[in-house]
C-alpha cells in the first residue's frame, strides 16, 4: 500500500513534488503538465495534503447553506465541491466557520481559548443530545510564518528553526533538516554518528510515550499510572540532558554534525542505560496492572474507533497508522539501529491493533517496551561515538548543486518530512514540511463521531496530535 503523504509545488522551479509513503520508504517523484492539471481530482492525493499544500486564503468558511448529510459525505466529489473554488483550495487555518445544523442539534464551539496550559485549535461540534454527530477543526493560531523565515538558512543556521517545528518531535525534525542538507552538500555520514542520532530519537520517543500512558490514565480516572507517569517521565528527559546537555535534545543535531557531552565514559553510559532499563521495567509493569481492570478496557475499547478503509482513503499516517493494524515505520530501513547487536523491534500486537482509543493506548506500551530494550543496549555501544565524530568533523562539505532536497525521520507521532530548494550559495528559496498531524487531525475528526461528547477529551489525548506543527 502507498499513499501520497507531501506535495510541494516550487513556485521558482514551477514544478510539482509528489511525496509517496510505501512499505519501502518515501518516495519522491516530479509531475508532469498533464499530471499537475489532475492534481485536484487524482484520488491519489489526500484532500488535507491538497488543503495544506496548496490552499489559499480565502477568508472565512461558510457551509451553512449546504444539505447537511452532504456536508458530512466523505465521498471525494463532494469534499471537492466542498473546498475547490474558481480560486484554487482553501487552506485549512481557521478563519471564520459556519456550518449546516440540524433542527434537533445543536452547534458547540470549543476554543481557541482553552482552560488547560495547551495551544489553542477552533473545535466546531455538532451534537444531538450528548452525541457527537460532526466536529470540524481548525488551527493557525500558533501561526509563526516558519516556512517564511526558513527562506534564505543554510546548513548551518537551520538547527534552532528544526527544532522549532514542532517542539516535542525537535530531535525528529533535526534528522529530518539534517538529512536533506546532507545529501545537497555530500557529506557521507559514519554510522556511529547516524546511530547516535537514532539513540537520541528513541529517546525522545519514549519520553513522550510515557507521559501520554499517564495522560490517558488520567483521564479515564485511573490514577495509580498517572502519578508513575508524571514522575518518571522525567528519567528519559534526563538521559537526554546528560547525553547533550538539554532535557528535548536541543542544540544536539544539526547538518553534518552531531554533539554529545565529552564526559561520556562507559561507566556514565551504563548507568544511562540502567535508568532507560529500570523506568521501562516500572511503567510497563504499571501500564499491565491498569490493561489487567475491565473499568479500564470498557472505557477504552470500541471509543474512537477508525476503519482501514478510512486509513485507505485519507493516508493517515504514523501512530494513527499502526492503530488501525498497518505499519510503514521508516525505522524498518534504518540500518543504523544495527549497531547496537541487533536492531529495533517492530514488531505489534495486532490483536489489539484495532483503531480504537485503547489501540493507541496499548501502542505506546508497546513501543515503549520495544525502545526501551533498544536503547538499554544501544546507549553503552555510544563509547565508539566521538572517536568517529572527531574524524567526521574533518571531512568538508562539497558546494551544493541547486536543487530540491527532502529528508524524513519517523517521529513519535509518525513520519516527519521536510522539503526545500536550495539556490547555488546553499540557501534555502522555499520550503515545504508536512508534520504528521496535517494528515492525523481529520482521523481524530472521523473517530468521534457518534461518541459521547465527554468521551472527546480522552480521544484527543489518545491522538495527541501538534496544534502549532509547520503553522497547522
Amino acid at each position: 500500500m502507498k499513499n501520497v503523504t507531501g506535495i510541494f509545488h516550487s513556485s521558482e522551479t514551477k514544478q510539482t513534488h509528489r511525496f509517496w509513503l510505501t512499505k519501502d520508504g518515501i518516495e519522491r517523484e516530479t509531475l508532469s503538465k498533464s499530471e499537475e492539471k489532475n492534481l485536484y481530482e487524482d484520488h491519489a492525493n489526500p484532500i488535507w495534503i491538497l488543503r495544506h499544500s496548496l490552499g489559499t486564503n480565502q477568508g472565512p468558511e461558510d457551509y451553512s447553506h449546504m444539505d447537511y448529510e452532504k456536508y458530512l459525505s466523505q465521498d471525494r466529489k463532494h469534499l471537492l465541491e466542498k473546498f475547490l473554488t474558481r480560486a484554487g483550495i482553501k487552506d485549512i487555518i481557521y478563519r471564520g466557520f459556519n456550518v449546516p445544523v440540524p433542527p434537533s442539534y445543536y452547534s458547540h464551539a470549543v476554543g481557541p481559548i482553552h482552560a488547560g496550559v495547551i495551544e489553542p485549535g477552533h473545535f466546531r461540534f455538532i451534537v444531538q443530545g450528548e452525541v457527537i454527530q460532526n466536529l470540524d477543526i481548525r488551527l493557525g493560531f500558533q501561526r509563526r510564518g516558519l516556512l517564511d523565515l526558513l527562506k534564505g538558512k543554510n546548513k548551518d543556521d537551520i538547527s534552532s528553526y528544526a527544532e522549532a517545528v514542532s517542539g516535542d518531535s525537535s530531535v525528529a525534525y533535526g534528522i529530518a533538516f539534517s538529512k536533506a542538507f546532507e545529501e545537497a552538500h555530500g557529506i557521507s555520514v559514519p554510522q556511529e554518528v547516524n546511530f547516535a542520532r537514532t539513540v537520541l530519537l528513541e529517546i525522545e520517543r519514549i519520553a513522550i510515550h510515557i507521559g501520554d500512558l499517564g495522560a490517558i490514565a488520567g483521564d479515564v480516572g485511573y490514577y495509580p499510572l498517572q502519578g508513575v507517569c508524571s514522575m518518571q517521565r522525567g528519567v528519559p528527559l534526563g538521559v537526554m540532558e546528560a547525553l547533550t546537555g538539554n532535557r528535548f535534545g536541543r542544540g544536539a543535531l544539526s547538518p553534518g554534525k552531531v554533539r554529545l557531552k565529552k564526559d561520556l565514559s562507559e561507566s556514565v553510559l551504563m548507568d544511562l542505560a540502567k535508568r532507560i532499563a529500570d523506568v521501562t521495567e516500572d511503567v510497563a509493569g504499571h501500564f499491565e496492572r491498569a490493561a489487567s481492570k475491565s473499568t479500564n478496557r470498557e472505557r477504552l475499547q470500541i471509543c474512537g474507533t477508525l476503519t482501514p478503509k478510512q486509513w485507505k482513503d485519507l493516508g493517515f499516517v504514523g501512530m494513527v497508522e499502526k492503530c488501525i493494524g498497518f505499519s510503514r515505520d521508516l525505522r524498518h530501513h534504518d540500518t543504523s539501529y544495527s549497531l547496537a547487536g541487533e536492531g529495533i523491534k517492530l514488531d505489534l500486537d495486532h490483536a489489539n491493533m484495532k483503531g480504537d482509543a485503547w489501540a493507541r493506548f496499548y501502542l505506546r506500551y508497546e513501543e515503549l517496551k520495544n525502545s526501551g530494550a533498544w536503547l538499554t543496549k544501544a546507549i553503552p555501544a555510544l563509547k565508539n561515538f566521538h572517536a568517529a565524530n572527531e574524524a567526521f568533523k574533518k571531512a568538508k562539505a562539497s558546494k551544493p548543486k541547486p536543487g530540491v532536497y527532502f529528508g524524513a525521520a519517523e517521529g513519535w507521532r509518525g513520519p516527519v518530512l521536510v522539503s526545500f530548494t536550495l539556490n547555488s550559495s546553499g540557501d534555502i528559496t522555499e520550503a515545504y514540511v508536512r508534520d504528521p498531524s496535517v494528515l492525523n487531525w481529520h482521523a481524530l475528526e472521523l473517530a468521534v463521531r457518534g461518541e459521547n461528547i465527554g468521551d472527546f477529551p480522552l480521544n484527543n489525548k489518545s491522538f495527541n496530535l501538534s496544534y502549532v506543527g509547520v503553522d497547522l
